[in-house]
């Protein structure tokens, strides 16, 4: 995963805000993702849309983080998260039904249309 200081992310509390993750997600940088997603939702943003289309490996871990930025998006009012899948993340996602939760999409484009 790309470190916190290394990572792009656009934020307006009028756009969603977008953060980049590459490479691995697991034990050693799952804290820092969600540390990422808290302060942008924090921030204010109406949406975070999470870009992992360039993620190789995803473990449990990550999926933890997800899981715990669904509920803090849904505890600050219902900002959603959207989650761009690599292929990689996406099995994972599918395996343990997160997929139901939060909403996948193919590119960074079909889920900035998604949040409008």
């Amino acid at each position: 995963m790309t470190s916190p200081d290394g990572s792009t992310k656009s934020t307006s509390r009028d756009v969603p805000t977008v953060l980049r993750m590459t490479g691995e997600i697991d034990m050693s940088n799952s804290d820092a993702l969600r540390e990422q997603v808290v302060e942008a939702l924090d921030e204010g943003t109406p949406a975070l849309v999470l870009d992992m289309s360039e993620v190789t490996f995803f473990a449990s871990s990550g999926i933890a983080a997800l899981a715990h930025a669904r509920e803090y998006g849904k505890q600050l009012g219902g900002r959603p998260v959207h989650v761009v899948a690599s292929r990689s993340v996406r099995r994972s996602l599918e395996a343990t039904a997160m997929d139901q939760l939060l909403p996948l999409h193919p590119t960074l484009e079909d889920a900035l249309k998604a949040v409008g």
